[in-house]
């Protein structure tokens, strides 16, 4: 009776022992299942944001192009403006030509979706983490200048279009400009915001050079 009980004790123990070993090797597939996974999860995430800030960076390279323009546009009025110089066509154009903004907008839907989702805590390297993070910070100084010289054309010069112009006077070869002092004191201002522009804007590329390098250490 003693041998069977001990007997039937060694069968139990050793089910016992099967068992845990069993769930453990279950439990450590599954982990390294989702290690792949996440791993995969990760390595898109990155692709995908590295794919967002190319397409940024080529966006930004093209409002300095604009900028640039609008630049030599703003230098080619001012001398016209309050001088002995009567108004003609090209003035018109010129001034039509900086009414237009120069925009960006970021393309950050895989950023907001880390964040969202919490996937953000799948990007283990810190320093990686920082540079993602730090790089749509300097987007947000980035939207104010944007915002500022966008303010002050519709603030301002805008206003002025509609209240301080005369297009009637443009059948008769005349210039529709009344206040000529006030528009060339807009157009100075304007200069000062499309300076800071740039300057934000060759900001903006160095922080997607600075990001595409981090994410590329990360995916080679």
């Amino acid at each position: 009776m003693a041998k069977t009980t001990k007997a039937t004790w060694k069968y139990t123990l050793r089910e016992i022992v099967i068992v845990i070993i069993g769930i453990t090797i279950a439990f450590s597939m599954n982990k390294c299942a989702d290690n792949i996974k996440d791993s995969k999860l990760k390595k898109q995430y990155l692709t995908n944001l590295k794919s967002d800030v190319e397409a940024d960076r080529l966006q930004l390279e093209k409002n300095i192009e604009a900028i640039n323009k609008k630049q030599i546009i703003c230098s080619e009025i001012i001398p016209v403006l309050n001088s002995e110089k009567d108004q003609d066509m090209r003035l018109m154009n010129n001034i039509f030509a900086i009414v237009k903004y120069v925009n960006f907008s970021p393309k950050n839907i895989t950023y907001k979706t880390l964040i969202n989702s919490g996937d953000l805590k799948l990007i283990e390297d810190f320093k990686l983490k920082t540079a993602i993070q730090q790089h749509y910070a300097n987007y947000d100084e980035l939207s104010d200048d944007y915002f500022r010289h966008t303010s002050l054309i519709k603030d301002y010069l805008g206003n002025y279009l509609v209240n301080h112009a005369d297009y009637d006077q443009i059948p008769q070869g005349k210039g529709p400009f009344l206040d000529e002092i006030k528009l060339k004191n807009i157009v100075r201002a304007l200069t000062t915001t499309y300076d800071d522009k740039k300057a934000a804007t060759k900001l903006g590329i160095k922080s997607c050079d600075v990001l595409i390098a981090e994410i590329d250490a990360a995916l080679n």
